[in-house]
């Protein structure tokens, strides 16, 4: 089974109040971080939203169906790989590291549809996990009748909750910047 990766980068990043995937940490965009620890998948895509986004590498994705947030990106996504499935990971998570990837894509098996990890702190990632790309009539239904979370999603087609806890991975790995303050906390971090 082939995998791909896929990085969620067309949001209107309401909550931050400006492009996240052009947020800096330590002088590099969120955007260009996460897409050099996505190399060496064998496909690239980028998923745009309805923006104007490139990153070298990837090709550029517009959702089918616009605003409809990380479910309608993944959809897009979903139709246009090659690919049995794919990596997804938000550009929202500039700390997410090559390693956990390929961790959660060797968890895909055939009796899942999706693999999500779970922190420590029992919170589940689905912006960054595996989908297979069968998902498509589920999503693009849910899509249509205006379900539009993730969530939703997992709860309904078979899914792989994998538990960060008791692996070598942190928590850390997976640290949401959604708001000016997240932002900050990151960067006081640092």
């Amino acid at each position: 089974m082939q995998i791909g990766a896929a990085l969620l980068s067309g949001g209107q990043s309401r909550r931050m109040g400006r492009d996240k995937s052009r947020l800096l940490l330590d002088g590099q965009p969120f955007q260009t971080r996460i897409a050099a620890q996505l190399d060496g998948f064998p496909e690239l895509l980028l998923s745009v939203g309805s923006t104007l986004r490139e990153e070298p590498g990837f090709r550029p994705i517009p959702d089918i169906f616009p605003s409809c947030g990380p479910l309608g990106g993944l959809h897009a996504l979903l139709a246009a790989c090659r690919s049995d499935a794919l990596l997804i990971v938000s550009c929202d998570l500039p700390l997410f590291q090559r390693e956990l990837g390929l961790f959660l894509a060797a968890q895909l098996t055939e009796a899942y549809s999706a693999v999500v990890p779970v922190t420590r702190d029992g919170r589940i990632h689905p912006l960054c996990g595996v989908y297979r790309k069968t998902l498509l009539p589920e999503i693009e239904s849910r899509l249509r009748a205006g379900n539009r979370r993730m969530v939703s999603l997992l709860e309904a087609v078979p899914t792989r909750y994998v538990p960060l806890e008791g692996t070598p991975f942190p928590d850390r790995w997976l640290t949401n910047v959604n708001t000016p303050q997240d932002l900050r906390r990151l960067l006081d971090q640092r």
